[in-house]
């Protein structure tokens, strides 16, 4: 644990033999007078999903049309081991990030200003891509930073970065035990989590596209690749079973707009009036 300035725990994901990331990533942390520690993140590679116990193949196949990658398996039991940990010691907030996230100097402001609030959301989310901000909606400025309180709409990838109270790890937690979905899908899909979740516009963390995450080195890409591969009967059924959960999505997106909208209106109405 290096102690510098004053904040929530900062645990940062990294696999063991990844050092060189472990020192970009520990030099900026410093720079930017932030306290860390590292947890143990999960080599796919070295994981055989078809008889993992925490792993349910059938509904995962049924749903997207192949097998989670290893590293993207593997990624998940890493942010689990985050929420244990959290559980285990009783911390009641903290921020997660992985090892190759890049770290903006107004991260310190949003997590005192994110602390400040706490009582509003049980998770928040850093994503930093452009797609990710056409698709928020602002609720009121941050105070004591540039940045937005925003409601991220849909379920948008990444958990590259992201802070959370202990509500929150304990409720992952228990969702993790049995997987199909990727950790970032999990962390959009708020009907399912049942977690107050937002996220920064801006965001303090950026994904770092120049450098391949650990989960694409250890899979060849294979998270990106959309190709079926299902055989005999599952194959078959398996245009029926996507076209449901596609509609079901649609369904359960929908809902949370409107839903966060009744939320929302007056604290959007607010940030109307802040930015006139």
């Amino acid at each position: 644990m290096h102690t510098t300035r004053r904040h929530c725990p900062i645990y940062v994901i990294t696999l063991d033999h990844a050092k060189e990331r472990q020192q970009t990533i520990s030099a900026r942390l410093r720079e930017l007078g932030l306290a860390f520690e590292f947890i143990s993140g999960v080599d796919g590679r070295g994981l055989k999903l078809e008889n993992h116990p925490d792993y349910e193949p059938i509904k995962r196949r049924l749903f997207y049309g192949r097998d989670l990658s290893q590293g993207e398996f593997g990624c998940i039991l890493a942010h689990r081991n985050v929420y244990r940990h959290m559980q285990e010691q009783q911390v009641e907030m903290a921020v997660v990030l992985e090892d190759d996230s890049i770290l903006t100097e107004e991260l310190p402001d949003v997590i005192e200003a994110l602390e400040r609030i706490a009582d509003n959301w049980d998770l928040v989310r850093f994503l930093g891509r452009d797609k990710n901000y056409r698709s928020t909606r602002p609720i009121r400025p941050l105070e004591g930073t540039s940045a937005m309180l925003a409601r991220q709409l849909g379920i948008p990838g990444g958990a590259y970065g992201y802070m959370l109270n202990l509500k929150a790890a304990k409720r992952l937690n228990r969702m993790t035990q049995k997987n199909w979905l990727a950790i970032d899908t999990l962390h959009g899909a708020v009907w399912l989590t049942g977690l107050r979740t937002l996220a920064v516009a801006p965001s303090p963390v950026l994904p770092n596209d120049e450098s391949p995450s650990c989960i694409d080195t250890q899979d060849d890409n294979l998270r990106w690749d959309k190709t079926v591969r299902l055989e005999g009967g599952m194959r078959l059924i398996y245009p029926v079973t996507r076209g449901l959960w596609k509609f079901y999505l649609a369904c359960c997106t929908g809902w949370i707009r409107l839903k966060s909208l009744l939320c929302d209106r007056g604290d959007v109405k607010r940030v109307g009036t802040h930015g006139s």
